[in-house]
């Protein structure tokens, strides 16, 4: 069977699950003893074995298969997942991630298990679980008994496995729980009746049965049923309640103990004739668990989502941004037409295109956890390596941006967080012998300002000294001696990111190189954004990511400079003033003005674009606009107004044009390009 066309829904799911499996795994390493980020794990690396196996590929079955047993061992309060556990499980996790992204470029994946299984085995065999401990609920058992046994019956454990093949293991469970019923009373499951019912199922079932038949009796009914892999009936005195796992799913490679009048029954698999094969499916595969310390979602959103390729967003959106053309310029023709029944359509069009408009953007929204969640990981793994202490902080989460700006900031933010992990963050005996406590914090924090989302990345290190900077720049050749003895601190904080431009005194893996802080500014600013940097020497540095909600719609200015249109977007803009020429000063060969106690630079626009000026007469029109993370005033010839305008690319042979950032076509049928304040 061809099983091509389900390998994209594999990636996606594989990933998602991997992307969790770093996150419960960072919170293991902080609280061992967190029951539910356990059992949670558990569940996703069974699910990546099964998907794995369903998919033919075997090597990533093994490696999830192995993860799995380990962690079998701990589930229901046994044994505590100590540290190198933890790294022995990254290294899986990883190992699954690079076969995952193999498989996504369409290559076989090389992935070998058998070296992750040896030293997997190794461990297992290196760390001995303690004894198990009896029922949570003595006292639920105690009655239980005391009840049973005067009604002449005998209670069981029972430990139950659903084979790893079948078509719907949550429906099989909850199925077999109700035919186990018929033997008796079913005291209590692991997991509950409402638990399988809801989708809470990793494989295997633990029963306590109160029975008047035998334990033969009971193991040949249960091996009976369909899909039944494996069964284990015990009596109670064996000292094993329901809450204790049974095997692990796919079965342990060490058989089981026969004691206390034990049996196990291995049924042979029957087989299973299905019409679709047995891939990963939001309403097959068991739903996500909810976060650690938090409540579940409600099962039936998961009814409500719909996988999509982005590409026809894309398209929906462009064909959208066609329909806004069109309808501007249908509503500038009908201005000549005298007829009330035709602005009143009209007015109706225009309510319904941008309600549209709105729908659509919102499509292209996404949160900010979509990309945060996989910082964690790298950050913990940057810091062992620089034998840093660190507590990692996300905030903001929830903020949403256009999918296109998000799929653009890991790398800026990663190269931020090296730049942080081995500048600024201190090596714990000297942030202790500077009265600071031995472990830093970096943080990540989103926010909405107006039409704009802020993204900051703070640190407690040691932060920047603009004079070192500075000096360093010079020796370095970066700046000339007049540019050092003029050069104001904010601007010397903005040399690091100069190209080539490095303060380390050696290179390392992290870095040194001078090329991190250089990437982040030129992807921010193909962004439409703005980086600012803020430092104090010894409290830390602030890295500002100012960046436009989407990419897609913008709201911008129309300006007029020598006879043509240019929009300016409003997120650069701060105010619109009109100044007297009598008051526009020079200093050092700069036009000024004065504004708000300070000195600001006068920009003239048409001389930058190379477009004649007209007499502004006695007064200068000026949007006072950031421009390079500095306020500068802009001077215009005329306010044409304010629109919401679609952005189109300038096409592959303007593509890098410098201080544009794209076109957009006006109702009228004009082309108006925008402009990028940054690189202009």
């Amino acid at each position: 069977m061809d099983m091509s066309k389900y390998v994209k829904m594999f990636v996606s799911e594989s990933q998602e699950h991997l992307q969790k499996m770093d996150g419960l795994l960072l919170a293991l390493e902080q609280n061992s003893g967190d029951r539910t980020a356990l059992d949670t794990l558990f569940r996703e690396a069974h699910s990546l074995k099964g998907m794995s196996a369903s998919m033919g590929y075997d090597q990533l079955a093994k490696v999830s298969h192995r993860m799995e047993d380990y962690l079998d061992r701990f589930r229901g309060g046994t044994g505590v997942l100590e540290r190198r556990g933890v790294d022995l499980l990254f290294e899986g996790v990883d190992l699954l991630r690079r076969a995952v992204e193999e498989i996504a470029a369409d290559q076989a994946p090389t992935l070998v298990a058998e070296s992750y299984v040896a030293k997997m085995a190794s461990l297992m065999v290196a760390e001995p679980l303690a004894a198990a401990p009896a029922p949570s609920d003595e006292a639920e058992v105690a009655s239980a008994r005391q009840r049973v046994e005067a009604q002449g019956l005998t209670l069981f454990t029972v430990e139950l496995q659903i084979a790893s093949d079948a078509p719907l293991p949550s429906a099989r469970a909850y199925i077999t729980l109700r035919r186990t019923r018929d033997l008796g009373e079913l005291i209590r499951s692991a997991p509950s009746v409402d638990q399988v019912q809801a989708g809470e199922f990793s494989g295997s079932l633990s029963m306590l049965l109160a029975t008047a038949r035998s334990a033969a009796e009971v193991q040949a009914f249960l091996a009976s049923l369909p899909d039944v892999a494996s069964v284990i009936v015990r009596p109670l005195e064996d000292g094993r309640g329901p809450d204790r796992p049974g095997p692990a799913p796919g079965g342990r490679q060490d058989p089981p103990r026969r004691e206390g009048g034990s049996t196990e029954i291995r049924p042979a698999p029957s087989p299973v004739v299905s019409l679709q094969p047995a891939v990963p499916a939001p309403s097959v595969a068991p739903p996500p668990a909810a976060p650690t310390g938090g409540p579940a979602g409600p099962q039936s959103r998961a009814a409500t989502m719909l996988r999509v390729d982005t590409r026809l967003l894309d398209d929906l959106m462009d064909q959208v941004g066609e329909l806004v053309t069109a309808k501007g310029t249908l509503l500038e023709e009908s201005q000549a037409i005298p007829s009330r029944t035709l602005r009143e359509s009209i007015g109706r069009v225009e309510t319904l295109v941008k309600g549209l408009q709105q729908q659509t953007m919102k499509l292209r929204m996404m949160p900010l956890e979509m990309i945060a969640d996989r910082f964690p990981r790298a950050v913990r793994d940057l810091a062992r390596k620089r034998g840093k202490e660190l507590n990692f902080e996300i905030l903001g989460k929830e903020i949403e941006l256009d999918r296109a700006i998000l799929e653009e900031l890991p790398d800026p933010l990663l190269h931020i967080f090296r730049n942080a992990i081995d500048h600024g963050i201190e090596a714990p005996e000297e942030r202790v012998r500077n009265g600071k406590p031995p472990t830093g914090t970096i943080r990540l924090e989103a926010s909405k300002e107006r039409e704009s989302v802020l993204i900051r990345v703070s640190d407690d290190g040691r932060g920047m000294d603009p004079a070192h900077l500075r000096r360093v720049a010079l020796e370095r050749g970066v700046i000339t001696r007049e540019q050092h003895d003029s050069l104001p601190d904010g601007e010397a904080l903005a040399l690091i990111t100069v190209p080539g431009f490095s303060t380390a005194k050696e290179v390392t893996d992290v870095s040194g190189r001078g090329v991190g802080m250089d990437v982040v500014k030129t992807v921010i600013e193909s962004l439409r954004g703005i980086l600012l940097i803020e430092s104090v020497p010894g409290r830390g540095s602030t890295f500002t990511l100012k960046l436009p909600l989407t990419l897609a719609v913008v709201a911008v200015l129309l300006v007029e400079v020598g006879g043509e249109r240019y929009a300016l977007p409003v997120t650069y803009v701060q105010q619109i003033l009109e100044v007297p020429v009598t008051e526009i000063q020079r200093s050092q060969g700069q036009e000024m003005i004065a504004y708000d106690g300070a000195l600001l630079p006068l920009v003239r626009l048409g001389r930058i674009l190379g477009r004649p000026e007209e007499d502004a007469g006695p007064s200068r029109l000026l949007v006072l606009s950031e421009m390079r993370g500095r306020l500068v005033g802009l001077a215009v010839d005329r306010l044409v107004g304010y629109r919401e305008v679609m952005v189109k690319s300038l096409g592959k042979a303007l593509k890098g044009l410098r201080g544009f950032a794209g076109v957009t076509i006006l109702g009228d049928g004009s082309t108006v390009l925008i402009l990028d304040l940054n690189t202009l």
